[in-house]
């Protein structure tokens, strides 16, 4: 099982970026069997958290994608 601390900042080509913070939003991502993604928020999840958080998923998930049909 992989862990990883969310954000990872987003490619640069995802229009969205500007609107990412720059501190680290309040969960951690944490990649479960067979392909599942848990999110373990450590505080409540502001609007603007919910953005970012957002963001970072649409950009793992075009990232999965990529990797899948390649």
């Amino acid at each position: 099982m992989t862990t990883t601390t969310a954000p990872t900042n987003p490619a640069p080509t995802i229009p969205a970026q500007a609107d990412v913070p720059a501190r680290s939003l309040p969960v951690e991502l944490v990649d479960g069997p067979g392909g599942g993604l848990y999110l373990l928020p450590f505080a409540p999840l502001t609007p603007d958290d919910c953005e970012a958080l957002s963001v970072l998923l649409a950009a793992r998930a075009a990232a999965v994608r990529r990797r899948e049909s390649a």
